[in-house]
């Protein structure tokens, strides 16, 4: 595999190339009619799925509670959720798949 750069997904072509491995390995079964690719195509999106899944429900919350907080006026709060919002999908998302420019630090 070639040098990491920044925006590589190198976790995930890591893990996606062993479970494309595993799928063609001829010691294991697959499930009765089950293609190779698919099977490992489908461990891969479950690998991520859930920590994805994890980061939008906490920026959903929020964006909820900076909802709440902007009828009530406290603006203070809206810029902390503002500001949890940025991080969730900084390092939640962009960082879990490897999301970023080649030219982004």
């Amino acid at each position: 595999m070639a040098e990491s750069e920044p925006g590589r997904p190198d976790e995930l072509v890591r893990t996606l190339s062993n479970w494309l491995r595993e799928a063609a390995s001829p010691t294991g079964s697959l499930p009765s009619g089950m293609d190779a690719t698919e099977w490992a195509v489908r461990r891969f999106i479950a690998s991520w799925a859930e920590p994805v899944r994890d980061v939008v429900r906490g920026i959903e919350e929020s964006i909820r509670a900076a909802e709440e907080a902007l009828a009530a006026g406290d603006t203070e709060t809206v810029a902390m959720e503002l500001n949890a919002i940025r991080q969730e999908v900084g390092e939640g998302l962009r960082g879990e798949l490897g999301l970023y420019s080649w030219d982004e630090p």
